[in-house]
């Protein structure tokens, strides 16, 4: 999840419709697994993972984008979901810990489930799905059909869609790792795509995070906020024992630098520093972003309904979505999105 910036950041709450005829770079890994995450099989003799169709295939992805997608795309949206690309190096560590932990936490889910012990299995569940290959092939495929733009980034999909917002391609970028600031795109949103479902007992809005409003705010530069970043912790370094956000902010406006604060408290600078901050603050985010377009729709039933058994309900809430956004040709009807 990068950096945690939440202490300094002041989110203004936004309606989907404030977004209306804007294209949205969404970072789809994360995004995926709010999903599989949160519709999974609970409950007695459920074992707390993926909901799956009938062959054992999960399904919680196709159908969290399926329903999220095509809501974006009614509000007048024109979403572009980033896919992640290669990982540097520098964050070996950080996927080592991630695997680790599943390990562990996969370990007492089978027991778990060994031993019936569903109300385990289910707090357990969320810890032990991934997001497969195979899922990302089906949910770029699924996109494909719906005629949602999707793009692999080069690296980092946050990243290169944090540059994509620099250069006006998209008008913001919608994730919830705090690392977008970092990378600098311009606008962060927040809940993008869990806008109006409930969480705790209270409904979930989108936040609109502006990048200078947050550096004037607390009168630093966006080098600064990288140093920042990198001190409190992300992807590629652990950061620097006991700075957390509110402290490291004090030290960085008093000293400036990393560099200069690890002479001040006696603390070793961190390793691959230049190369860190080079990751932040020039991102690879090479390819044009795809347009988007129609709906195949036979394609689409074919898919969903005959081979992954979706509901008709499901599918023609969906469909009537991208039907009201103007996304669904009728026969022998041309649309903008075929030029």
């Amino acid at each position: 999840m990068g950096c945690n910036l939440k202490d300094l950041a002041t989110p203004v709450q936004i309606q989907l419709s404030d977004l209306s005829g804007q294209r949205i770079a969404v970072d789809a890994f994360l995004t995926a697994y709010q999903f599989i995450t949160s519709l999974r099989a609970r409950g007695d003799g459920k074992d707390g993972t993926y909901l799956r169709d009938s062959k054992g295939r999960p399904v919680s992805h196709l159908m969290g984008f399926l329903d999220r997608a095509t809501i974006l795309v009614e509000a007048g949206i024109d979403p572009v979901f980033v896919f992640d690309g290669r990982p540097h190096a520098l964050k070996s560590e950080t996927l080592d810990g991630r695997k680790e932990r599943r390990a562990k936490a996969v370990e007492k889910w089978e027991h778990a489930v060994e031993n019936e012990d569903w109300k385990a299995a289910d707090k357990l569940g969320a810890q032990v799905v991934s997001y497969s290959p195979d899922m990302v092939d089906e949910t770029k495929l699924m996109l494909d059909l719906l005629g949602i733009a999707w793009i692999e980034a080069p690296m980092e999909a946050e990243g290169a869609a944090s540059v994509w917002c620099r250069d006006g391609s998209v008008s913001g970028v919608a994730s919830q790792d705090w690392d977008v600031l970092l990378y600098g795109s311009p606008v962060m949103i927040r809940n993008l795509t869990s806008h109006g479902t409930r969480k705790f007992g209270r409904v979930v809005s989108a936040e609109r995070i502006l990048l200078n409003d947050l550096l004037s705010e607390h009168e630093i530069t966006h080098e600064q906020l990288v140093d920042l970043g990198i001190m409190v912790g992300t992807d590629f370094h652990p950061g620097i024992h006991g700075i957390g956000p509110k402290t490291g902010l004090k030290l960085i406006k008093k000293f400036g630098t990393i560099e200069a604060i690890c002479a001040e408290k006696d603390k070793e600078i961190p390793d691959n520093l230049a190369d860190i901050r080079e990751l932040f603050l020039n991102h690879p985010a090479q390819g044009i972003l795809p347009d988007s377009g129609m709906v195949n729709e036979n394609e689409l039933r074919k898919f969903l309904v005959e081979e992954r058994e979706f509901s008709e309900r499901r599918m023609s809430r969906a469909l009537d979505r991208m039907k009201s956004a103007g996304r669904m040709r009728d026969m022998g009807q041309s649309s903008l999105f075929d030029f």
